[in-house]
C-alpha cells in the first residue's frame, strides 16, 4: 500500500523541546498558500457595444491612480477593474450643437513662480477644435475612478475621441488609433506609446513620454513637467512649457507648423530626417551636434540654423531662459556627451521612470 501524499504547503515548525500547536501551522500554511496564489479583490470585467465614433471619457475623483487605455478592432468598450467596477454613465448625445460644439474649450492654465526664480503667470485658454468627427448622435461611454484606482479600458479602433482628466498617478494610453485625444493630467505620469491620432495634451507636473507615436496636429502644454517625444512624427506640432525641459529626439516632421516654445526649459531636437532646425535662445545658449555633412550657421546673438539632409518642414525652438540643443539622430546613440549635454540627455534617458512614489502592483484580472 503507497503511503499517502502530504497535503500541498504543509508547513512544519520544529522548536527544539518544543511542538507547535496545530493551529499555528494551519495558519501559517493558509498565509504561505494565499502568498503562493493571491486571489485578486473584487475583479471585474464590464463590456458595452457601442456605435461608430464613441466618445469615451476617463476621469477621477482622487490621485494614485494607475490607468491604462488599450485599443481593439471591436465596437465595444470592456472596463477591467481591480479594485471593483467603478461608475459607468453610458448615454447618447448629440454633437455638434451649441450644448456640445465640435471643439473642447481649454481652460487657462495658472503657474506659480518657478526655482529658477522667474515669475509666475497663466497660459491662456485656448480651443481643441475635433479632426474627421462627425456632427450627430453619438454612444458615450463615461467612466469615473475612485482613488487609487487600477483600471484597463480597452476602446474602438474606429472611437471618436477620447478624453482623460486624471489628478495624478500614472496613465498610459496604447496604440490608440481614434479620431482625436484629450488627455489632460495634474501630476504624475502620462505615456502616450503606438498612438496615431490629433491630440491635446497637458500636464502640470511630473514626466510625459510620446513613444512611436504619429500626430496629424498636436498641441501640447506643460507647467513644469518633462517632455520627451521619443521616435514620432508630427504634421503639425506645437509644444509650450513654463519651466519644463522638452525633448524631441530621433523624430521626424512633415511639412506644417512645428514650434517648440519655453519661457525657463531647455529644448533639445533631434531630427531624423530632412528638416530646417532653428533655434533662439534669449538668455540661454544654442548648442549643436550634427556631421561633417550638416551645413550649420550660428550667430552671436543667440540663435542657430541646421539643414539636416537637405532641408525639409521648419522647425523652430525658442527658450527666453532655458538652452536649446540641435542634432541630427537620437541621443540613444550618442556617447561621451559635452557637459553641456548631460541635464538634457538625462531627461531622454529617465523618459519612463515615474516622478512620485511607485504604486502597487496591479492585481490579477
Amino acid at each position: 500500500m503507497m503511503p499517502a501524499r502530504p497535503a500541498p504547503y504543509t508547513l512544519r515548525v520544529d522548536v527544539p523541546g518544543t511542538r507547535a500547536p496545530r493551529w499555528i501551522t494551519a495558519g501559517l500554511a493558509v498565509v504561505l498558500a494565499l502568498w503562493l496564489h493571491p486571489v485578486p479583490a473584487s475583479a471585474e470585467t464590464a463590456s458595452f457595444d457601442v456605435g461608430d465614433q464613441v466618445v469615451v471619457a476617463i476621469v477621477d475623483r482622487g490621485r494614485a491612480n494607475d490607468i491604462i487605455v488599450r485599443t481593439w478592432d471591436r465596437p465595444v468598450v470592456q472596463i477591467d477593474s481591480a479594485e471593483g467596477m467603478p461608475a459607468v454613465d453610458r448615454r447618447a448625445a448629440i454633437f455638434g450643437t451649441e450644448k456640445l460644439p465640435l471643439t473642447t474649450p481649454i481652460p487657462p492654465m495658472q503657474y506659480a513662480q518657478g526655482s529658477d526664480g522667474f515669475g509666475g503667470g497663466m497660459l491662456p485658454p485656448e480651443e481643441f477644435p475635433y479632426s474627421s468627427f462627425r456632427p450627430g448622435p453619438h454612444d458615450v461611454v463615461r467612466v469615473t475612478a475612485e482613488p487609487g484606482a487600477h483600471l484597463v479600458v480597452t476602446v474602438p479602433a474606429s472611437t471618436g475621441l477620447l478624453r482623460t482628466a486624471i489628478l495624478g498617478g500614472q496613465t498610459t494610453i496604447e496604440g490608440y488609433r481614434g479620431a482625436n485625444l484629450y488627455a489632460v493630467q495634474g501630476n504624475g505620469r502620462l505615456l502616450l506609446a503606438g498612438v496615431s491620432t490629433t491630440a491635446f495634451v497637458q500636464l502640470n507636473s511630473g514626466r510625459l513620454t510620446l513613444e512611436d507615436s504619429a500626430f496629424e496636429r498636436i498641441r501640447l502644454r506643460a507647467n513644469g513637467a518633462h517632455v520627451v517625444f521619443a521616435h514620432c512624427r508630427s504634421k503639425q506640432i506645437e509644444v509650450t512649457t513654463v519651466s519644463g525641459p522638452i525633448v524631441y529626439d530621433g523624430g521626424t516632421f512633415d511639412p506644417g507648423l512645428a514650434r517648440f516654445d519655453s519661457q525657463s526649459g531647455d529644448i533639445a531636437l533631434g531630427s531624423a530626417a530632412g528638416a530646417q532646425l532653428a533655434g533662439r535662445s534669449q538668455s540661454g545658449h544654442v548648442f549643436t551636434m550634427f556631421d561633417g555633412r550638416t551645413p550649420v550657421q550660428q550667430a552671436p546673438d543667440g540663435t542657430a540654423t541646421a539643414q539636416v539632409e537637405g532641408g525639409g518642414p521648419l522647425v523652430n525652438a525658442i527658450t527666453a531662459h532655458g538652452n536649446v540643443f540641435l542634432y541630427d539622430g537620437s541621443l540613444a546613440n550618442r556617447h561621451d556627451l559635452p557637459a553641456d549635454w548631460r541635464p538634457v540627455h538625462a531627461v531622454f534617458a529617465r523618459r519612463r521612470e515615474f516622478p512620485g512614489v511607485l504604486l502597487r502592483p496591479r492585481s490579477r484580472f
